[in-house]
């Protein structure tokens, strides 16, 4: 249930403070899902207040949200919940598929790029090991507005592109993830700090991922380690991730796509054309996070 007293979400007709919205949970799916019955049923509480916003891009605001687990789920916090960065999409069709491939993109990223490790890694084109962390930001879900059915509207228009957008009346969908701080300032970091952010890049290119916007405001910084308790970490050791995956592609979701579809595909120009982006992105990561040849 999703709490909008000042209607962030853009519920057509809705008035402030009415009842809470229903959404229901597209990516990512879990074998439960399927059960029939009522049982197995769980609601989490979602609280956005526009003067909570922290973030936005060119296709979506960012809101700082409390969430309230579902029974019996409870986080050590005095108020028993947890907080989540939840992204919403801008009233144009084209923001609207931005935040839905950007939810595909999370959903098939494998597990353990957003899970922390302690010790570090070998990366090929950086000289020195590298800490061994996360990516990107803990995924949450990618949630999705229901009629009064109950079935999820999943409103999108092929045909357009940010050339001609336009405007639309659909209620934001909802991309809950983890907040990872601010975008860096690498011209204030050390060399090893730029490293392990352009490592990140290079992890994900290793498994044929690209971001598919690689500037510094898509790279974020926190006081670190995530290992250690909140009141450890500092700045000292920061923890960086990439976000911002609404024009990113992989190479097995491409495949995917190209055997589902009704169109016949040239796939070595397609790979051909994926590994050109890999390059180009590369090359944008160096600059953007002031990466000399020297070091590497």
């Amino acid at each position: 249930m999703v709490h909008d007293p000042h209607n962030v979400t853009c519920q057509p007709h809705k008035k402030r403070n009415e009842a809470p919205v229903k959404y229901i949970r597209a990516y990512p799916t879990f074998k439960r899902d399927s059960s029939d019955g009522d049982g197995d049923t769980r609601v989490a509480s979602l609280y956005l207040d526009a003067r909570n916003r922290f973030g936005m891009g060119n296709h979506s605001f960012v809101y700082r949200a409390p969430l309230t687990l579902p029974p019996p789920l409870s986080a050590h916090s005095p108020t028993g919940q947890v907080t989540v960065a939840a992204k919403l999409a801008y009233s144009r069709c084209t923001a609207h598929g931005l935040l839905r491939n950007e939810a595909r993109v999370y959903n098939s990223f494998p597990k353990h790029i957003q899970e922390e490790y302690c010790g570090y890694n070998i990366v090929p084109q950086c000289r020195f090991p590298v800490p061994a962390t996360a990516i990107v930001p803990k995924f949450f879900g990618y949630y999705l507005p229901v009629d009064e059915r109950g079935k999820m509207l999943d409103n999108h228009h092929d045909d357009c592109d940010e050339s001609y957008p336009c405007n639309v009346n659909w209620a934001s969908p909802i991309l809950l993830m983890e907040e990872c701080g601010n975008p860096v300032r690498p011209s204030k970091f050390t060399i090893d700090q730029r490293t392990e952010c352009f490592s990140l890049i290079l992890r994900l290119h290793y498994l044929e991922i690209v971001q598919g916007s690689f500037y510094v405001r898509n790279v974020m910084i926190q006081p670190g380690p995530l290992t250690v308790r909140p009141s450890e970490r500092t700045f000292d050791t920061p923890s960086f991730r990439i976000i911002d995956f609404g024009r990113g592609e992989s190479w097995d979701s491409l495949l995917e796509e190209m055997r589902q579809s009704r169109y016949a595909w040239d796939r070595q120009k397609r790979r051909n054309q994926f590994l050109a982006s890999i390059g180009d992105e590369l090359h944008r990561a160096r600059r953007e996070l002031l990466i000399d040849d020297f070091g590497f």
